[in-house]
């Protein structure tokens, strides 16, 4: 029994260790931005896209990483995941060129979505009680914490001493390391047989990349550009397409019924716009701190080192609230107190002290850290037998999807090459009502499913 017990822990670290890796590299790219602008000769738009190139190939490919993991068992898939991760991080920081380097981002977030959708299979597997899973998921989240805690302060010193590759080689010896402890600690899962669907697949990342490339380029040349409106039609019939061929086919990508479930319905809503607002504010405020106030790579890896903290410590102790009260009353707190956090950050300016600017971010920070796991939760104590991966696939889609949406979308009221603060705050002012109905769904939705008492559903 001791020794399961030291198998569990091993397998926890080492999955948490990938999620690391991918969370760290998240964090680390903004506080480059600067550099990467100078360097590659790019403007904001530019620096968008070496953001949202990644988040756009995570979360299309989310979806058949999950049921990839169901087919041909997660643990095979997730070292295929850190692998690619691996190399083309080092690719990365090889790039000389802006389009290099979203191809070698575009590689690595194909990396991401294998390992992180079969993490929480594989959590879910080893984990078999709801209480001790909302705990192992706690930690899972905790360590992503830990990534954007340590991030921005270790990207800014690296890319201070070695220049910006050496925010995406810190990924070497972490991938390497991972790869090898799974292959050692992690155990086979059982298999379960599904269709690829590639057309699906397909669907969903052309209307997640026309997306993206509607608001960015809406930010450069305007919404009135043929370019912004052809693109912005191709995003919504790739969607329909997307939505019609999961209608006629006998084996959708997507689990017949899984979304008529409400609390996994508004969980996955909800991951999305909590992704969406947290990763739009800090790309925003990453921005502002070495725009506007002039801070260098450090001075912003610093800046924004106190609200990671923040996350890092509220997502452990997330993981047993969850577990003692059910995730209906973490969402319900975390919504809020974000919400409170991104409406006073639209009061800055640029002769805003530290302090000013802090208060807010930690409240974003908390309330992210606060919510994150718990949706999670609902989501996987929804899924069905043998379709942990594909579950996982989607909750941890709309959350990579979201964050495509908030690079996006706030980058585009920024301005084209100056930063500009009503941008900013028109930005921050868009994600006020999308929380508001993140907490009508938790409220209506979460709530009478999963509130003060766990559901047993697993």
């Amino acid at each position: 029994m001791e020794n399961r017990e030291i198998n569990r822990m091993a397998a926890l670290t080492i999955v948490s260790m990938g999620f690391f890796m991918v969370t760290l590299d998240a964090t680390v790219v903004n506080v480059a931005l600067s550099s990467l602008k100078m360097s590659l000769g790019v403007n904001l738009s530019g620096l968008q896209w070496a953001i949202a190139s990644y988040t756009i190939a995570f979360a299309a490919v989310l979806l058949s990483a999950g049921a990839l993991g169901d087919r041909f068992g997660p643990k095979k898939v997730f070292c295929i995941g850190v692998l690619l991760f691996t190399v083309a991080s080092l690719l990365c920081g090889m790039a000389q060129s802006l389009p290099f380097l979203v191809f070698a981002r575009v590689l690595q977030g194909i990396g991401a979505a294998l390992q992180v959708a079969n993490s929480l299979s594989l959590l879910q597997g080893i984990f078999t009680q709801p209480a001790e899973r909302a705990r192992a998921f706690g930690v899972w989240g905790g360590v992503g914490g830990v990534a954007i805690a340590t991030g921005p302060v270790l990207g800014g010193i690296l890319i201070a001493a070695f220049g910006w590759p050496s925010a995406f080689y810190i990924n070497l010896p972490f991938g390497i390391f991972a790869l090898w402890a799974a292959l050692k600690t992690i155990p086979e899962m059982k298999v379960t047989p599904r269709q690829i669907k590639p057309l699906a697949q397909l669907l969903i990342a052309f209307a997640l990349g026309a997306l993206a490339w509607t608001f960015i380029t809406a930010g450069t040349v305007g919404w009135h550009s043929s370019r912004v409106m052809t693109s912005a039609i191709l995003c919504a019939l790739a969607a329909a397409g997307f939505v019609l061929l999961e209608a006629v086919s006998a084996s959708p990508m997507l689990p017949k019924g899984i979304f008529r479930i409400r609390a996994f319905t508004a969980a996955t809503t909800v991951g999305l716009i909590i992704n969406l607002g947290f990763y739009g504010q800090l790309f925003v405020i990453s921005l502002y701190f070495q725009q506007v106030k002039a801070y260098s790579t450090i001075t912003t890896g610093f800046a924004l080192l106190p609200q990671a903290v923040v996350m890092a410590v509220t997502a452990f102790y997330c993981g047993r609230a969850v577990a003692k009260t059910g995730p209906g009353v973490p969402m319900m707190v975390g919504l809020s107190t974000t919400l409170t956090g991104l409406i006073w950050l639209m009061f800055t300016h640029s002769t805003s002290s530290y302090t000013a600017v802090l208060v807010p971010m930690l409240l974003v920070g908390f309330g992210m850290s606060a919510t994150a796991p718990a949706t999670v939760a609902v989501c996987m104590s929804s899924a069905l037998p043998g379709q942990g991966g594909v579950t996982s696939g989607i909750i941890n889609a709309a959350r990579q999807s979201g964050s495509v949406m908030g690079v996006a979308i706030l980058g585009s009221f920024l301005g084209n090459s100056t930063f500009t603060l009503h941008g900013m705050h028109l930005a921050l002012a868009m994600t006020v009502p999308l929380y508001v109905l993140a907490l009508a769904l938790t409220l209506f939705w979460v709530l009478p499913d999963f509130g003060l008492t766990y559901s047993s559903r697993a």
